[in-house]
C-alpha cells in the first residue's frame, strides 16, 4: 500500500472515529504502528489533522486549517467530535474574541492619536 492510500485510509478512519490513538488506528487499519506514525505526522505538518491533549489525533475541519498549533489544541477543538452545537459555540466564541480585540485595538489607536 502506498503512502497516499494509507494516508486516505487514515483520515477516513479519523472522520469516523475521532479522538483515536496511533495504537488503535495501527491495529484498526492492519498497519505497523510506526507506518501509522510516521503517516500522522506528514497529515500534522500538512494541516491535516491534529494531535489532542492526550495524543489522540482529531481530522482538521477546512475552517480550522492556517490557525497555530496553540489554536488548534485548545480544549474546545478536541470537544467537538463532529457536533455541530459545539462547532457553532466555538464559532461564536472566536467572534466574540475577535470583538474584543479589535475594540482593545481601537483604544489602543486613540490612545496614540491623543499622545501625537
Amino acid at each position: 500500500m502506498s503512502q497516499r492510500d494509507l494516508e486516505e485510509r487514515l483520515l477516513s478512519y479519523l472522520r469516523e472515529h475521532p479522538g483515536s490513538s496511533p495504537r488503535e488506528i495501527a491495529d484498526a487499519l492492519g498497519e505497523p504502528l510506526q507506518r501509522v506514525r510516521a503517516a500522522l505526522a506528514r497529515l500534522r505538518n500538512r494541516g491535516l489533522v491534529a494531535r489532542g491533549e492526550e495524543g489522540h489525533y482529531y481530522v482538521v475541519a477546512p475552517a480550522v486549517r492556517g490557525l497555530s498549533r496553540r489554536e488548534v489544541r485548545r480544549p474546545v477543538s478536541t470537544t467537538l467530535h463532529g457536533d455541530l452545537d459545539a462547532l457553532v459555540e466555538a464559532i461564536e466564541d472566536l467572534r466574540r474574541r475577535i470583538e474584543e480585540l479589535e475594540e482593545r485595538v481601537a483604544r489602543l489607536e486613540e490612545r496614540c492619536q491623543c499622545k501625537g
